[in-house]
């Protein structure tokens, strides 16, 4: 399959202008090596981050080659495009980025980055739509540690035994049990595959485990977030799951029963019909398994057309029609510290000037000298109006008088569609977890609103 899908997103208090799009896709293909081929890219802002697909064409137009960029490590190499692209345009960081500009404008390795170990996609697909732990993140989590610190195999099962889990050899391969569910081991960490382990460890010797590790773990929930509201969804998905179970029971006995009476109705038509010859016998038993097909079409049919069992909707569907603003919060539970309480504040109004804009634009830069984005920077801006008492709506006014124009400029609609968002991100679930982890004291905020009128009145 020559034709490959990346994905560039940005975080919720910034928009992306098409030419910074344009420019991001530039950077991006000339950083994997494709700056030549054929490409067909869109900017959508139809969730609450704006994303860029990107579809390009590996088959070089000229010489008709498959391009693999980076010879397979294309993920790599795009750590270091987006530290570049973020550093030119001026967004935020990735958290925990793997690399970094330094003051040369060089990109470099990220001093600070953990490297953490992470599920695999389909994995992480499996916690989101669920709310509960993969097997994969269990094992990673309660085994990682055991088997890079193990220095014989004997330490392996043991550690691993501790902990509830199970190693065993697997053709050439290795996996570990988490309860009865089978991990490859190389998916908990490359270091973990078979070959590896014995060249660290020798020739595998299998272990002795106790029976409690090959029972079916209890689910746990994958954040801390929403806990009470997952434990909820759980006790509904194991009542669903009943009720599928009691619904397959019932159809599994009518065919047993539908089977066991065309079997008894064979048996008594071949005793009944065995005295008047074979030809009469074939002809009584290819009309019975005429009959037969017809009975189970329409037992097919009408197990069919019954009603089904009630499917419950993914975790996050399922929050947020209960409460939008608790789905938000799981949406954004990877920014969540546990003992953060995220909660909608109000503030009373201390800001006086009557056109606040540029005055707090003023102030937010000389706070934040970095180089930062305009859409990034208004973003920061409405939440210090926010803080400083300004309702959602004075700060869209604000926005849609102030702020700058695009290069090739921007429709009414579409200034009130930008201000719109930035209104979203700073009085929204994202605003309120921003200001969760700073937690500004009612004094922090008096002293910006009087540099910022400081500011007004010079």
């Amino acid at each position: 399959m020559p034709v490959t899908h990346w994905i560039l997103s940005w975080q919720e208090n910034e928009q992306p202008s098409r030419e910074q799009a344009d420019e991001a896709v530039s950077l991006f293909l000339r950083g994997m090596g494709l700056a030549e081929h054929q490409t067909i890219y869109a900017l959508h802002k139809n969730t609450g981050n704006y994303h860029l697909h990107i579809a390009v064409n590996r088959t070089h137009p000229y010489t008709q080659k498959v391009i693999q960029p980076h010879h397979g490590f294309d993920i790599e190499a795009a750590h270091k495009i987006v530290a570049e692209i973020e550093h030119k345009q001026g967004w935020a960081l990735q958290i925990n980025a793997r690399y970094r500009i330094n003051e040369q404008g060089h990109v470099v390795r990220n001093l600070q980055h953990r490297e953490q170990v992470k599920p695999k996609s389909k994995a992480e697909d499996f916690e989101s739509a669920t709310g509960e732990k993969s097997a994969q993140r269990i094992a990673q989590e309660r085994g990682h540690a055991v088997i890079q610190n193990a220095s014989c195999w004997e330490e392996v099962h043991a550690g691993l035994d501790a902990v509830g889990l199970r190693f065993a050899r697997k053709g050439s391969g290795a996996v570990i049990f988490v309860g009865d569910t089978a991990v490859k081991a190389s998916s908990v960490d490359r270091n973990f595959s078979m070959s590896r382990l014995c060249k660290r460890l020798g020739a595998f010797e299998p272990g002795y485990y106790s029976g409690r590790t090959f029972k079916k773990p209890a689910p746990e929930p994958v954040s801390h977030v929403c806990r009470e509201e997952w434990q909820e969804y759980q006790k509904e998905r194991q009542r669903l799951a009943k009720g599928r179970r009691l619904v397959e029971k019932k159809q599994e006995e009518e065919w047993e029963e539908l089977e066991q009476r065309q079997r008894d109705r064979r048996e008594a038509a071949t005793a009944r019909l065995a005295r008047h010859g074979l030809f009469v016998l074939n002809i009584a038993r290819h009309f019975l398994k005429e009959q037969e097909r017809e009975e189970k079409a329409a037992l097919r049919d009408r197990q069919s057309q019954s009603e089904k069992p009630e499917r419950l909707p993914r975790f996050k569907h399922w929050l947020g029609k209960r409460s939008p603003h608790r789905g938000n919060l799981w949406r954004f539970r990877r920014r969540l510290a546990p003992g953060v309480e995220v909660r909608k504040r109000e503030f009373p109004r201390g800001g006086t000037l009557p056109s606040p804009y540029a005055a707090y634009r003023e102030m937010v830069k000389k706070r934040f000298p970095e180089q930062m984005d305009a859409s990034r920077l208004d973003a920061a801006i409405a939440l210090y109006l926010r803080c400083a008492g300004y309702t959602p709506q004075d700060v869209a006014n604000e926005l849609f008088r102030h702020t700058p124009a695009r290069l090739h400029g921007q429709s009414r609609d579409e200034r009130i569609e930008y201000g719109r968002r930035v209104v979203w991100y700073a009085f929204g679930t994202a605003g309120d977890i921003d200001i969760a982890n700073v937690r500004p004291t009612k004094e922090e905020i008096q002293r910006f609103n009087r540099d910022a009128e400081d500011i007004g009145a010079r």
